[in-house]
């Protein structure tokens, strides 16, 4: 089973992804912690395609997100129609430095965070252009106390 949801890419729709991500991940049967995780990555991923991948500038564009579970595995993908940008290529964040002495933007902590809160990050270019970034958790079944 697979759910999806296309949305204009507008930061102002950013609540309805955490939600879509958050209701997708239970119904799949993932823990409230899987849910928690994957919102708070999927938060991050689709907030810098707006921004930064698109320009803050959405226009006609859309960001699809896509929830499944393979092989007791949940994952979420992030697709888009921006400039191909590879976020595993990226370097690792150094997080000695005080976040003050970097610039907003450019410190990498979206992908920083993406990375922490999943069990991988996998990067494809789309055919015709753009990207799809699949976060990838464990499902970690839901308990009697979720």
């Amino acid at each position: 089973m697979s759910r999806r949801l296309s949305i204009p890419a507008d930061v102002q729709n950013l609540a309805a992804v955490r939600a879509f991500v958050r209701t997708s991940v239970t119904d799949l049967g993932g823990s409230q912690r899987a849910a928690d995780d994957l919102v708070q990555a999927v938060d991050e991923v689709a907030c810098n395609v707006m921004l930064h991948g698109y320009g803050g500038k959405p226009g006609e564009v859309e960001i699809e997100i896509e929830a499944l579970v393979e092989e007791q595995q949940l994952e979420v993908r992030i697709l888009d129609r921006a400039p191909v940008f590879d976020p595993t290529a990226a370097p690792a964040v150094d997080t000695s430095l005080p976040p003050v002495s970097k610039r907003p933007g450019t410190m990498g902590v979206g992908i920083h965070l993406a990375r922490t809160m999943t069990d991988e990050v996998r990067h494809d270019v789309r055919p015709g252009g753009g990207n799809a970034l699949t976060l990838v958790r464990s499902i970690e079944a839901r308990t009697e106390e979720d």
